[in-house]
């Protein structure tokens, strides 16, 4: 019987596992929360510039008009005049005169469109 040991009393163990889980979940919530509110945000579209949305007006003409091509190249055009190409737009826009101003006006010759039609693609 010398030999019997004694039983020793309960030892508490101290588990943490609880508070890393509860540590966990908070991150995890928190990192949610952060890339729901910056996702979320709304989005700062840039307006487009007179010259981009000139552009689009010009790129839009519909030639079967006579007096929409000269008015709408007329009014969008000088967001593109520069010093290299003012010759060549005074040009178009004094062969465009004959098409504003009057109730009747004649269809557009086939060589003046084409020539609108290319200085448009042109334009950047």
């Amino acid at each position: 019987m010398e030999k019997l040991r004694d039983i020793k009393g309960i030892v508490e163990v101290t588990d943490y596992s609880l508070y890393y889980l509860i540590g966990a979940i908070l991150a995890v919530v928190i990192v949610l929360a952060i890339l729901i509110y910056i996702f979320m945000q709304p989005k700062k579209r840039k307006k487009p510039t007179s010259a981009q949305i000139a552009l689009k007006n010009l790129k839009n003409i519909d030639y079967e008009n006579s007096k929409d091509v000269s008015y709408t190249f007329t009014l969008n055009i000088p967001f593109f005049e520069t010093s290299e190409n003012k010759e060549k737009i005074r040009e178009l826009l004094d062969k465009l005169e004959v098409y504003k101003y009057k109730k009747y006006i004649p269809n557009m010759d086939k060589e003046l469109k084409d020539d609108i039609k290319s200085f448009i693609k042109g334009l950047k």
